[in-house]
């Protein structure tokens, strides 16, 4: 089998769960010009950019007409610099004559976790010729200070009325189950049922809540897209931050040029007054083939080939969440197939829609590719099998068997405490083609709560990032999250996307850690992917 985002086993990723706490900004908007012409009317989804030139960045929302058609609540999700995820701006804002304001608006920056307020929003809303509504607007937004995403300046934003208004809300066309994100890149999964009830897992929490179309909308001249959605958030502390929260906001579905339906959009925010937002995007979990089980199957655990030919070997990370990352040597690094699994409910067919395959001796320009296909079976604990679509063999179905790995157990013989890990790690390669690399992973020398990755490449780059354990309800798992992983320095790996992704412990006969095994990948607003491939042995 030839295989092988991973803030980035990938989104793809993607899900983004954000929540944290930032500085505000006051800044003024520009001029946008004078209003003319008669009133307006916004309500629905909207498609565009922000920025200019190498910052410019895809946007997609929601704005409410409100009770009189005027505005409303407007959610918009930005593509975000350096990482799989969204930036988030939402607020109020309202529609005189053509003139568009928004006060006290909220920026949340994905790329270090920051809320900022008071943010303004402004422009001018037009229809084109021949139109027969709102279709344009154009304007900017102020500066979001003390974030990662602060420019100095405002940011000019331009949108369109999408065709995604066109398709009606309906239970029966939401009924289905939606997966994005990944922790190679924080994974989701939702199931709407035929009456509109919500049930899965986003960001290690445990959901259950309710999408309900909306009704026709005051001077809308299209049928209602909107989904309200209430998602109520549980489990335990340290998987789940927002245990006991709710978040509230909107949904649409996502459609092809021919009328399919491929998947989701869903904008949330907390209903309390912590600061705390979703972006999820999603896609729709594809059927399956194979011959299934009759009993529910689990794919989390460690696996290789059920055949080995020692330099062919397949190895693969599947977790809790069903995010997988497969990976193989190939020449002088290793090729990399990460995304997520969907297994079916009572059943043991596997499927995936979303998988990125990056392929370590190809030129830099054609390394990956996505919207990789799997299908196949899994048995629980023992054998993990199917076929993906290989861009390395002319898009042809490569079959792959797998067996679990007990070189490198799932349930683990130590407790999952990364102090279990501290130590210095070597490998001979990594996977960008055969760069040494050196990590040590210690308790964080400013916060003892924490433990931090550090280390250094043969080709003079710094590597850091951040490390914890990975917990799963009544499982004890060798198993650790992987966070922030970004490469510095002067060499080709500096300024990748920021990396996320799973670490395990290699253990010898005795139960003693000896190695370390990383997947990892992140992916930018900017279409740049990075993945990494560290398989090392404890100095």
């Amino acid at each position: 089998m030839k295989l092988l985002k991973l803030k980035h086993w990938v989104p793809a990723l993607g899900l983004l769960a954000l929540a944290g706490c930032g500085g505000g900004s006051t800044g003024d908007t520009s001029n946008v010009g004078a209003v003319t012409g008669t009133q307006q009317f916004m309500d629905g989804i909207w498609t565009g950019t922000t920025g200019t030139g190498s910052a410019q960045r895809n946007v997609v929302g929601y704005v409410s007409g409100g009770s009189d058609g005027k505005g409303g609540d407007f959610y918009l999700a930005k593509g975000a610099a350096g990482t799989s995820g969204y930036d988030s701006i939402y607020g109020l804002l309202r529609v005189d004559v053509a003139s568009v304001a928004a006060t006290n608006v909220t920026y949340f920056s994905v790329q270090d976790g920051k809320f900022a307020t008071g943010l303004s929003l402004a422009g001018t809303a037009s229809t084109s010729t021949g139109a027969a509504r709102t279709d344009t607007f154009s304007g900017n937004y102020s500066n979001p200070a003390n974030t990662a995403a602060a420019t100095g300046a405002v940011t000019s934003i331009k949108m369109t009325y999408s065709t995604l208004n066109n398709f009606g809300a309906t239970y029966a066309k939401l009924q289905g189950k939606y997966t994005g994100g990944a922790l190679f890149g924080g994974s989701w999964v939702l199931t709407a049922d035929a009456v509109g009830n919500l049930s899965g897992t986003v960001s290690g929490c445990t959901v259950a809540g309710t999408a309900t179309p909306q009704t026709v909308a005051a001077n809308s001249t299209a049928s209602p897209a909107i989904y309200n959605v209430v998602l109520n958030l549980s489990g335990g502390i340290t998987t789940c931050a927002a245990t006991g929260t709710t978040q509230s906001g909107v949904a649409f579905l996502k459609y092809d040029t021919v009328g399919n339906k491929t998947g989701i959009w869903m904008f949330t925010r907390s209903s309390t007054t912590t600061l705390n937002t979703y972006v999820l995007d999603g896609v729709l979990v594809a059927g399956s083939t194979s011959t299934p089980a009759t009993t529910q199957q689990v794919a989390a655990g460690f696996w290789k080939s059920s055949t080995s030919t020692s330099s062919g070997d397949v190895f693969a990370m599947v977790l809790p969440d069903n995010s997988y990352f497969f990976y193989k040597r190939v020449g002088g690094g290793y090729d990399a197939l990460y995304g997520n699994l969907v297994v079916a409910t009572g059943t043991s067919i596997l499927s995936s829609t979303d998988g990125v395959y990056f392929a370590n001796q190809n030129l830099a320009s054609t390394q990956y590719t996505a919207g990789i296909l799997i299908s196949g079976d899994v048995r629980t604990q023992s054998s993990l099998t199917g076929t993906y679509t290989d861009p390395t063999a002319s898009s042809a179905q490569t079959a792959f068997s797998m067996v679990p790995d007990t070189t490198n157990l799932y349930t683990s013989p130590i407790l999952p405490t990364v102090s279990a890990l501290y130590g210095t790690y070597t490998s001979s390669t990594i996977g960008f083609g055969g760069t040494g690399l050196t990590l040590k992973i210690a308790a964080d020398t400013t916060d003892g709560t924490k433990s931090v990755i550090t280390g250094t490449t043969t080709t003079g780059c710094t590597l850091t990032g951040n490390i914890s354990a990975y917990s799963s309800t009544n499982t004890t798992l060798n198993l650790y999250r992987v966070d922030t992983l970004t490469f510095a320095g002067t060499c080709a790996l500096a300024g990748l996307p920021v990396q996320s992704g799973a670490a395990s412990a290699v253990f010898d006969g005795a139960n003693n850690v000896v190695g370390l095994r990383i997947g990892a990948a992140g992916y930018s607003g900017a279409a740049t992917r990075s993945n990494l491939v560290f398989i090392g042995s404890k100095s």
